[in-house]
């Protein structure tokens, strides 16, 4: 008896833990909700208070001329980075895409070689209609 109750323990626990690595997975991979990217200043900045300016005293007219300057360098500075780190990440999409959808495919051929005719002509049509779904997805516009 003592043996049953401490593996439904064990069981629960473990469940609680990889329930809570999935939440907190959820939450760490998922696009922060539009209001949350606005309060990060991609949306309506007028309820936005930059953070030098909840510093007492407020910066004078003088600090916040100095300030927006820095801003300005800085902001051409980051643009020329995101514009580095995309022309990047494309080179490696036409280096890495290439490869791995070769080791995809290689894998699904070596799945079919062990399925009987049925159950491979049945996975064909599987990886299809998930490939159509994919499609579908792609064409639909960003809810961003």
């Amino acid at each position: 008896m003592e043996r049953v109750l401490r593996a439904r323990l064990s069981a629960a626990v473990v469940l609680a833990v990889v329930f809570g690595a999935g939440v907190l997975l959820g939450l760490a991979v998922s696009p922060p909700a539009p209001n949350a990217r606005a309060d990060r200043g991609r949306g309506d900045d007028a309820h936005r208070v930059p953070m030098y300016m909840q510093v007492t005293p407020t910066p004078t007219e003088s600090q916040q001329a100095r300030i927006d300057s820095i801003f300005r360098v800085h902001r051409a500075a980051m643009k020329a980075l995101h514009d580095e780190f995309r022309k990047a990440l494309d080179q490696f999409h036409k280096t890495y895409d290439p490869r791995y959808q070769a080791l995809i495919n290689e894998t699904r051929e070596q799945i079919k070689g062990v399925l009987t005719p049925e159950q491979a002509a049945q996975y064909d049509s599987i990886l299809a209609e998930n490939a159509r779904k994919r499609a579908e997805r792609a064409q639909r516009p960003n809810r961003e």
